[in-house]
């Protein structure tokens, strides 16, 4: 039911409408009135009504100017203006504004009824296209949006400017509306060794659903798909709000993380609050060497810098060693951002200023390339055609200035060949979704989590995916794959239109017809009328 609000200064006016129109039989609640405009102003902006029935001429403030603010403040309110005076100055100026109906006193009961009815049915058909813009946004709102991967890189990459980053997120209909930030990185990668996407799980399907259900209803956190198992959270607040909200969103994850202890992998690390956007590079670079600590302790979950610096602890009397496994656990499962974190913590685990010595730079350096092509052959490739052919003799000359690059860019082709190899799987399997989906799309409950249970993938992994082959979204291909059937049928059938969305893959022809329109700027019936008459 709608509401109306009336202000007339005339009181046996008033009290009449009040009392004699039967506002609920045309589906309207009556909440309040008022003599003048400037009364009128503070109830209005209070009750929010659907419709404002506003006498023109009143004394402190006339409905033109009543009207005109409550245009400005409340843009979807529908305005009905009444008047003693046949006057088409008022009309005109009515109309300019954005007034639905001008009435003329007096006001039979019938003339009122028509006008409320009218009112009513654009009210029902403005509330009918936002839900369903609503339902469309939900269907699109995937976290694994090739353009909101690529914002969030270039984000804490640091090759935007402050303006730019405000440019984009806008575009994306993300918002940077606070003071305060803190950057949460989530992630999923379990810790077996196994270069092979995830399987499919019906409870890390049901954890990803809960989890993205509860972020998506809380404004206060952005939700990045950043890599195939890790998910980015920006999380925004004021300074007395933004530790509440982080640790309100870190407890909301471990809680229902825990529910599936046994069954599923996950580590997080936050990267401390930033009040600049130009510092989530730097912050990006915190929680990822944060979070490299589950290389080291794939027991824990949540790190943070106490980790770091009990990982960094050393014995004086033990000799300077590298545990091998760590390393390959990490070339296994790891992304290059995280490279740098990762040695960081492998080298100060090791006695104090240990990179000082010649001797454990060479060391270290010959124990990383013998884990490199251990790896490297484990993946079926030739070390010598994947690394620099300088490589193996360069490791002489390493000093503490380069030992450290010089590993990384190892680490860094050892993981590309393995994404390399990885991608070759993973393109197969993206295949054979896309199959299925060209098979399916026509039933109308047809998901991502079916189609990922039908290959054997993640449903998150699947998505993400998806998105980085194709550069779109999974809704996204089979709308584009209902929509070219909807014009094929559209052209060569004379079936109805809720025939054809229903052959498409739609239970609600209306939601067809508005996404059909959002597609190709005309509605069904237009579309038919135009080619046929082409």
């Amino acid at each position: 039911m709608y509401s109306v609000f009336l202000v007339e200064d005339e009181i046996v006016i008033r009290d009449g409408l009040k009392a004699s129109f039967p506002w609920e039989q045309y589906g309207f609640s009556y909440v309040g009135d008022a003599a003048d405009g400037e009364v009128a102003l503070p109830l209005i902006r209070q009750t929010k009504p659907d419709v404002l029935i506003t006498d023109i001429r009143m004394p402190f403030m006339d409905g033109i100017s009543l009207s005109k603010m409550i245009k400005k403040e409340l843009p979807n309110t529908r305005i009905i203006i009444i008047s003693g005076f046949d006057d088409f100055s008022y009309a005109q100026e009515a109309i300019s504004i954005g007034v639905d109906n001008y009435l003329l006193k007096p006001i039979t009961k019938d003339k009122l009824g028509e006008v409320m009815s009218e009112a009513k049915s654009k009210l029902d058909k403005e509330n009918e296209r936002d839900n369903y813009l609503e339902q469309f946004k939900a269907e699109s709102q995937e976290y694994e949006q090739f353009s909101r991967v690529r914002f969030f890189n270039q984000l804490v990459g640091g090759t935007l400017s402050v303006s730019q980053v405000y440019e984009k997120s806008e575009e994306l209909g993300l918002s940077f509306d606070t003071t305060n930030y803190n950057l949460v990185l989530l992630d999923f990668t379990p810790m077996t060794g196994a270069a092979t996407a995830l399987a499919y799980s019906k409870q890390r399907a049901k954890l990803s659903d809960q989890l993205m259900q509860y972020l998506k209803c809380c404004p206060e956190y952005l939700v990045f798909h950043w890599s195939m198992d890790t998910y980015a959270i920006i999380v925004k607040g004021d300074e007395d709000s933004i530790d509440a909200n982080t640790t309100n969103l870190i407890n909301n994850i471990q809680r229902r993380c825990m529910m599936y202890d046994e069954d599923i992998h996950w580590y997080l690390a936050q990267s401390g609050v930033i009040n600049r956007i130009s510092e989530f590079a730097k912050a990006c670079q915190v929680a990822n060497k944060r979070l490299s600590c589950r290389y080291i302790k794939p027991n824990g979950h949540i790190f943070t810098d106490d980790d770091i610096n009990d990982i960094q602890k050393y014995d004086e009397n033990s000799n300077a060693t590298v545990d091998q496994r760590l390393v390959l656990l990490f070339l296994e499962n790891a992304e290059e951002s995280e490279i740098e974190g990762f040695l960081d913590n492998i080298v100060n685990r090791q006695k104090k200023n240990a990179l000082k010595s010649s001797i454990f730079c060479k060391y270290f350096a010959m124990t990383m390339y013998m884990c490199v092509c251990d790896y490297l052959k484990k993946l079926g490739a030739d070390p010598d055609q994947i690394l620099d052919s300088s490589v193996r003799t360069s490791i002489e000359s390493v000093t503490d200035q380069t030992v450290l690059e010089f590993v990384g860019k190892m680490f860094e082709a050892a993981i590309a060949k393995r994404k390399s190899e990885f991608g070759k799987q993973s393109r197969s399997q993206l295949t054979e979704a896309m199959r299925y989906v060209d098979a399916h799309y026509t039933d109308p409950g047809l998901s991502l989590n079916e189609v990922a249970q039908e290959v054997n993938i993640s449903p998150s992994y699947l998505s993400a995916m998806f998105s980085r082959e194709n550069k779109t979204t999974f809704v996204e291909y089979i709308t584009s794959k209902r929509m070219e059937q909807a014009k094929k049928l559209l052209l060569t059938s004379s079936e109805k239109t809720q025939v054809i969305a229903e052959q498409v893959g739609y239970k609600d022809s209306h939601y067809f017809s508005y996404i059909f329109k959002k597609t190709y700027g005309l509605s069904p019936k237009e579309y038919r009328t135009k080619g046929q008459g082409a």
